[in-house]
């Protein structure tokens, strides 16, 4: 586990992964931790190049992979809500052969859908879909 910058970011190797991105990942990693959901790794190899859309590499267990990347523009609640949908759709993807995929899992509506990602008054959000009720602050599940 990589831990420059106190950072929680797994990696395949230690690299650099841009500290825009890395803030974004973390309130994300820190919601997958507390499921008990294993993180992807992370690779800093960049799949972009554009300097203003860092990217990483997520790869699972099985070898498969997939690119998460941030808009070093936008503001900070929705980079990090634009990360929040990328690992959401990973976490999903990785747990479809194994168990249940609705993470996270809404706690109106536990059977039946994950929780959405928004952003509310520029903060990143958890949000029932069918209702639209904010449930947590991304990184404080």
């Amino acid at each position: 586990m990589w831990t420059a910058h106190g950072s929680i970011l797994p990696v395949l190797h230690a690299g650099f992964v841009d500290d825009v991105l890395r803030a974004a990942m973390e309130p994300v990693l820190r919601d997958l931790s507390r499921a008990g959901i294993a993180p992807p790794r992370i690779d800093d190899r960049h799949w972009t190049d554009d300097p203003d859309s860092p990217s990483v590499m997520l790869w699972s267990p099985d070898g498969s992979g997939t690119g998460a990347y941030v808009s070093r523009p936008a503001p900070e609640g929705e980079r990090i809500a634009m990360v929040a949908d990328q690992m959401q759709e990973w976490v999903i993807e990785e747990l479809w052969a194994t168990t249940a995929t609705n993470w996270p899992r809404c706690p109106r509506h536990p059977d039946s859908h994950p929780m959405k990602v928004s952003t509310r008054a520029a903060t990143a959000v958890w949000t029932c879909p069918a209702d639209e009720v904010v449930i947590s602050i991304i990184g404080e599940l």
